[in-house]
């Protein structure tokens, strides 16, 4: 903690650390529904089913 407090420079680095594992983790995360997405799409329902959601 004091050295957050007293070094503007790593108070910064851990800032942009953050930011950088936010931003891999909302990427990865829109990977993951896009595959799921694209999965649920390609996948017919067979025969007639009554009251599904899918």
């Amino acid at each position: 903690m004091r050295q957050a407090e007293e070094n503007p420079r790593f108070r910064r680095a851990m800032y942009l650390l953050i930011l950088a594992l936010l931003a891999g983790y909302i990427g990865f995360k829109a990977w993951h529904l896009s595959v799921a997405f694209d999965a649920w799409e390609g996948q017919p329902l067979e025969g007639v089913v009554l009251d599904a959601a899918k």
